[in-house]
């Protein structure tokens, strides 16, 4: 080839390139206006529907996940009326299979919305949720309870759950943290509500009109809130159950790991500070009124994340926390033999022990893209819900074994334990969060996949 021939196909190959640059330019340049357009047409961030669309999802999780706390009372009436010649180890698979179900069902939730969209997504979860009360409502046998009140109620209430984090993420900015602190003390606030309701109406009536009444409060509140929900732009989260990616993002990792070792040490109070309550001579109705003042804590410390976030870090907020949860249980708990310094502990417990389940979704939706919040909720709640399915029958059976059902010190050391070990984890996610990760939102590939 001869040099003119050379410059000749030099100077085409330049061409096709510049004229190739061009287009893409032009295409990135038309792709931006269109991206601008829609922001321009969509409603803005932290204003009018935005408060529209926080309190139906603070009344939705308020159901979804303060529902469970109530099943206390069923529980109590399982074992001392309806099934008192059946062991209760038994009898626990239901409330078991409802809390493992409402926590690790949101995984649903994110193929769902891509399939139906955000409102009839909630609005299915509404229909399944109420179906399992209803049934509930006619069930006889612990196996029917445990498929009606345990997993057909626990899925619904887990994709309305997974709904209600994620929405506020879509339409606050600025006061984001804000908006998600309040949803998530909707399970605590929802146990302040409906304990005493629910009590009630097992008293007047009966257990089977009490899950009734129930189903219509459940069906007429998350329906007319799920209603309300919806975009405030297009969204299309992953159509994967499981986006794999996220299991090898080391920040998801360090995420779920939080919620894994959190939980294990949450469940050790949830399920037998208030029987160490009664073993110091208080009485069983002391020991359920004493939940809903833990709640009422709990409560508080999830709203106050959203304003504790703006001036401290979201992560070193959750280290110092599960640090004083852990030495407060391996101290205060481990050492109380009397009433008062058990109730000074609960209530610390309520306000430091559980701010996590509004900073993990916080902390999710910070960083990242809002596609995967919902995906990544679920993940993490799901990790949350396996490990119940370990952690309470082995604390039962460490319970049993070295503390002789007498003695609840072994179980305190393992919960105290835990709490100290998420440190570990939380330390380990603070350093991730640092580095660039290309599932962050501020990387352009995250937003393309």
């Amino acid at each position: 080839m001869n040099p003119s021939e050379l410059k000749l196909e030099s100077h085409h190959k330049y061409k096709v390139a510049a004229e190739f640059e061009s287009t893409q330019e032009n295409r990135s340049l038309d792709e931006k206006k269109k991206i601008s357009k829609q922001d321009d047409e969509c409603p803005p961030p932290d204003k009018g529907y935005a408060w529209v669309i926080l309190a139906s999802s603070f009344v939705n999780f308020l159901f979804s996940f303060g529902s469970p706390n109530a099943f206390g009372v069923f529980q109590a009436y399982y074992l001392k009326v309806l099934f008192v010649d059946e062991p209760a180890e038994k009898i626990a698979w239901i409330s078991t299979m409802c809390i493992a179900c409402t926590l690790s069902g949101g995984l649903l939730a994110s193929p769902l919305i891509r399939l139906m969209g955000l409102r009839n997504s909630s609005l299915l979860g509404t229909v399944i949720a109420s179906v399992g009360l209803l049934l509930a409502s006619f069930s006889t046998q612990i196996w029917q309870l445990t498929l009606t009140q345990g997993i057909l109620f626990g899925l619904g209430s887990s994709i309305i759950a997974n709904i209600a984090l994620t929405v506020p993420a879509l339409w606050f900015d600025k006061h984001k943290g804000l908006a998600i602190g309040i949803v998530a003390s909707g399970s605590s606030i929802g146990a302040l509500v409906l304990v005493p309701v629910v009590t009630v109406f097992v008293n007047i009536l009966d257990i089977h009109w009490a899950f009734r009444i129930l189903a219509i409060l459940f069906v007429v509140c998350t329906g007319i809130c799920g209603f309300f929900l919806k975009p405030r732009k297009e969204y299309l989260p992953s159509k994967k159950l499981i986006d794999l990616a996220s299991l090898k993002d080391p920040a998801a990792l360090m995420i779920y790991a939080v919620g894994i070792l959190m939980q294990v040490g949450f469940n050790v109070v949830a399920l037998y500070f208030p029987a160490n309550l009664i073993d110091v001579g208080k009485s069983p109705a002391t020991a359920s009124n004493l939940i809903m003042v833990y709640c009422a804590f709990s409560s508080l410390s999830r709203m106050a994340c959203g304003p504790l976030t703006k001036k401290f870090d979201a992560v070193n907020i959750a280290l110092v926390f599960h640090f004083l949860t852990g030495v407060l249980m391996l101290t205060l708990w481990l050492t109380s033999k009397t009433f008062v310094p058990l109730l000074i502990f609960y209530i610390c417990f309520g306000l430091f022990a559980v701010p996590f389940f509004a900073l993990g979704p916080l902390i999710i939706a910070n960083y990242y893209p809002v596609e995967k919040v919902s995906q990544i909720n679920g993940v993490a709640y799901l990790a949350m819900g396996l490990t119940i399915f370990v952690c309470a029958p082995t604390t039962g059976a460490i319970f049993e074994n070295l503390g002789h059902r007498t003695s609840y010190k072994p179980i305190i050391i393992l919960g105290g334990i835990f709490y100290l070990a998420s440190l570990i984890p939380l330390i380990a996610l603070k350093y991730f969060l640092k580095k660039d990760n290309p599932n962050f939102k501020n990387n352009v590939s995250s937003l393309k996949s």
